[in-house]
């Protein structure tokens, strides 16, 4: 599975009705088992892409689709019923994904487990698991209705997490978490090693901890793909796109790695200015 990639193949969607391409002729790959992080100002694309891998572009939102998207050998429209079994997703708008028909956290992560069939040994297994991963152990026996924005953030995520999913897609996940919860959240998106992640965030400083690959997306085009130590210092002049906290005070204070470039993590910044 690590081997093969994800490739996108001068893709373009243009909404039904609309005379404007939202994505206009993207080409990128990712290897498979990767982490990505799709940054770029508002309405750039990025929901657009999300959308698309979710399959709810064309099946809920209808469009026109030029180009390709493969995964391995195969046409990823091919492999979508199958796909969207071992795909998870969170929204931008958390709230509106949840199922509406649980009276408890505990059955809103049982809900989907519970349509697939499972034995009820497994489903208590799973909700437990990804209850304790986002902190919701103490929430299992209120409503839903009654968690804050950030709480049910949290639980569109475990949801998601519960059906163990091979691919992740996330739209702004944590846009209503306090620090100390988007925090936890990249703490265990790094730690995650079995999933094809990808992730819409402004939190660039998260993203360029955590991500294997950033995608830029400006008005629908593909503006730059690689590391995130190779993209933030490609695009360091570009207004458009926020950039990493240490990279910005990396240039004020004029340190530099070895090979030039500028530090865009933490870490990277310590390394460089101890040397």
């Amino acid at each position: 599975m690590a081997s093969r990639q994800i490739a996108l193949k001068n893709l373009s969607v243009q909404y039904l009705g609309f005379e404007d391409w939202v994505l206009k002729e993207i080409t990128v790959f990712a290897p498979v088992g990767a982490k990505i992080g799709l940054v770029g100002p508002s309405k750039g694309g990025r929901s657009t892409l999300l959308n698309l891998f979710a399959g709810i572009i064309p099946k809920i939102i209808p469009a026109k689709i030029k180009g390709k998207v493969t995964l391995g050998d195969n046409d990823y429209r091919d492999l979508a019923p199958e796909l969207r079994k071992t795909t998870g997703v969170v929204l931008q708008d958390s709230a509106s994904q949840l199922s509406g028909l649980a009276d408890s956290v505990y059955d809103e992560l049982a809900f989907a487990l519970v349509n697939r069939g499972l034995d009820p040994l497994t489903i208590q297994d799973r909700v437990a698991a990804v209850a304790s991963q986002f902190d919701l152990e103490d929430y299992l026996e209120q409503a839903p209705t009654a968690l804050s924005g950030g709480q049910m953030q949290r639980l569109a995520i475990a949801s998601a997490l519960a059906l163990n999913p091979q691919f992740l897609l996330l739209d702004d996940p944590t846009s209503q978490m306090d620090p100390v919860g988007r925090q936890h959240f990249f703490s265990w998106l790094k730690q995650q090693k079995d999933q094809t992640v990808f992730i819409a965030s402004g939190e660039v400083d998260d993203l360029a901890e955590v991500c294997d690959q950033i995608w830029v997306l400006e008005a629908g085009r593909l503006a730059a793909s690689g590391t995130p130590q190779a993209v933030f210092n490609q695009l360091k002049d570009d207004p458009l796109v926020a950039k990493p906290t240490s990279l910005e005070l990396a240039k004020r204070l004029k340190i530099k790695r070895p090979d030039g470039s500028y530090p865009v993590t933490a870490s990277e910044l310590k390394e460089a200015a101890g040397k």
